[in-house]
Order: structure tokens, then C-alpha cells, then sequence
């Protein structure tokens, strides 16, 4: 699944399974995953497809990854789409509890922000991947 826009309340996800686009409120969402006793802060749950059920995760990139290899490609675009929800969700609290110390704080470090320069730079219409790169990209999979 991946994610067309980002606004100030709100994220445009896309299935992967059906193609469906939905609207999911920023606040909804909430960084990281347990199970058992391990947990992971890079992962971000989208809810549910609401048309196919199909269930997809955002991952942040690594802090140690490399410049992507083709900037202003639709995965370096969505790569920073998604490294500023992760951003914003941790700059809001918005973490699972076992990711919270026993004062409820949120270590900023969870989280890897996108530079505003960045964000200028590529995304100068808005925290959105216009459709003719998303096409562009589609188009060129294969299968298509």
C-alpha cells in the first residue's frame, strides 16, 4: 500500500491489493508493533482496506540508509512521505505504550524528520505524489 498525500489532519493511502484509495486521520494511526516481547518503532499499521480487508504496514527508512539511487522517483517521493508521518506521529505522542517510558514520555529519536528543505524541494505543491509520477512508475512494472 502506499500513501499519495499527507496533510495537516490527514493521509491518502492507496491499496496495494485493490487499488481502493481511503483517507485515514492522521490521529488514528499510531507508530509501532509488539508481539511477545519484542517491538519495533519503525513500523507504522495502516488500518484496513475498506473495501478488500487487505491489511499494509509503512516502514521509515533506516538511519543509516543511503541517499535513495533516483531521486524524485516515486519510491524516494513515497519514502519521504512516509518518513514524515512516522515524524509526525512520534512528534505527537502517537505511539504504541510499550514504546513510552513510565512517564508516558516519547523518545524524539524514534523518529527520523525529513528536512523542510527536502519537503520544499520535492514536494513543492504540497506533501503529494502527483499522479503522473505515480503513473509514470505503474506503467513501467511488470506486468503492466
Amino acid at each position: 500500500m502506499s500513501i499519495r498525500e499527507v496533510t495537516d489532519t490527514d493521509v491518502v493511502q492507496q491499496c496495494g491489493h485493490c487499488g481502493a484509495s481511503t483517507r485515514v486521520q492522521i490521529d488514528a494511526l499510531e507508530v509501532g508493533v509488539a508481539r511477545d516481547d519484542q517491538t519495533d518503532a519503525s513500523v507504522v499499521p495502516l488500518p484496513a482496506c475498506p473495501t478488500c480487508r487487505s491489511t499494509e504496514f509503512l516502514l521509515r527508512s533506516p538511519d543509516d540508509e543511503p541517499p535513495h539511487p533516483a531521486p524524485g522517483s516515486f519510491g524516494h517521493l513515497h519514502r519521504l512521505l512516509v518518513d514524515e508521518v512516522h515524524a509526525e506521529l512520534v512528534k505527537r505522542k502517537k505511539v504504541i505504550p510499550l514504546l513510552k517510558d513510565k512517564q508516558g514520555r516519547v523518545d524524539p529519536k524514534l523518529a527520523k524528520p525529513v528536512a523542510a528543505e527536502e519537503l520544499a524541494r520535492w514536494f513543492p505543491q504540497g506533501l503529494k505524489i502527483e499522479p503522473r509520477v505515480a503513473e509514470a512508475v505503474r506503467a513501467k512494472e511488470p506486468g503492466q
